[in-house]
């Protein structure tokens, strides 16, 4: 049931190029995260989502500190290897002081085109829009150029109602996991969502909707086992999701960015595309990188606790990302407030061995159980 998602990210290259072939169209790599890749599709780009990788850094240290995000170590290590040579572009974003100083990294190592679209910190939806609508101009006119093709009202539109429909079929698959904990085994779970950030819309809305298809009718197992929500920036190394398996602990719900908060995101108004954008970023799961004092993460990881009835929380740290290391101590001290046990892992893209983490998770379970 889930051999076709597993293939796909156990050899991306392959399913890229595949893919490239077939639709004729660039490879755009959008970095980390919420860029509105509608755009891309839109104007004729093939969008792959870039969240980093496990490879072991052997260049990327020559251009970024080692105590810097490995989620940019390892997108940096992939290009210095010459394994991204069939991503024509980037779309960069600026969630983050790293995230800016990645994009200009690239730019003085590398002679491959970007558009960057710049997120504003601001109080107001009204300013919000205000930045936007500039940057918004400037990322149409650079896909363009690399594209060679025209945004047009349709064209945005009709990309616009694939990828709302993307995010539509995965909201239904985490409603499965939440109604029935363990009928989907975690690594497969996260096998399905992360295969989503390589195929073109389409054809994984065909593979997700076949699927859940298969999934509804299923029952889930009997019996009650340790359940937690997982809370981070990338759910990524997907092994991880093998120690909870072996432990035989449901995770039954997620506050990754690239899981729920992406997922949570309705489709993109185009009508007004600077009021579509706008609400894309700010009005879905509220993210330590967003800036939005109208949607308070505390609240909203408490109700999501409370709603997927998990009995605690597992905050899942990627080493030296700021925006999170952040916002965990007034997080942990609201669970606590609340009744809510929770506990931390810290981890890093390239790890290899595991076994750390696995006493770490194992502890809680302890924990949870008793």
């Amino acid at each position: 049931m889930y051999k076709a998602f597993q293939d796909v990210i156990s050899n991306v290259s392959a399913t890229v190029l595949k893919h490239e072939a077939s639709l004729g169209r660039p490879v755009i790599g959008v970095m980390p995260a919420y860029f509105p890749m509608e755009l891309i599709d839109a104007a004729g780009g093939y969008p792959v989502q870039l969240w980093g990788n496990n490879l072991p850094i052997h260049h990327a240290d020559a251009h970024l500190q080692g105590y810097c995000c490995s989620v940019a170590r390892s997108m940096m290590e992939l290009e210095l290897r010459g394994s991204a040579k069939m991503v024509k572009a980037y779309a960069f974003t600026t969630l983050c002081d790293t995230l800016v100083n990645l994009r200009e990294i690239y730019n003085r190592t590398f002679t491959k085109p970007d558009v960057v679209l710049s997120m504003p910190m601001t109080r107001t939806m009204e300013a919000r829009r205000t930045y936007l609508k500039d940057g918004l101009k400037s990322v149409a006119s650079g896909l363009e150029s690399i594209t060679g093709q025209k945004i047009t009202d349709e064209s945005l539109a009709d990309a616009a109602a694939c990828h709302g429909r993307t995010r539509e079929l995965q909201r239904e698959l985490y409603q499965i996991r939440r109604d029935k904990p363990g009928l989907i085994k975690n690594r497969d779970f996260y096998s399905v969502i992360k295969a989503g950030f390589f195929l073109p819309r389409a054809v994984y809305n065909e593979m997700l909707s076949e699927l859940i298809q298969k999934l509804a009718p299923l029952e889930a197992p009997e019996g009650k086992r340790v359940s937690v929500v997982v809370s981070g920036l990338v759910f990524d190394p997907i092994d991880v999701f093998d120690i909870f398996d072996e432990l035989g602990m449901d995770v039954v719900d997620d506050d990754f960015a690239n899981g729920w908060r992406t997922v949570s995101k309705d489709t993109l108004q185009t009508s007004n595309l600077v009021e579509g954008v706008a609400r894309y970023l700010y009005e879905a799961a509220p993210c330590c990188c967003l800036y939005n004092a109208d949607n308070d993460r505390h609240d909203y990881l408490v109700e999501k606790v409370r709603s997927a009835k998990a009995d605690g929380v597992l905050f899942w740290y990627i080493n030296f990302c700021e925006p999170d290391a952040f916002d965990a101590p007034l997080l942990k001290a609201r669970m606590k407030e609340e009744g809510i046990p929770n506990s931390s892992i810290d981890i890093d893209l390239t790890t290899t061995n595991l076994d750390a983490v696995k006493t770490r998770i194992n502890a809680f379970a302890e924990i949870l159980e008793g």
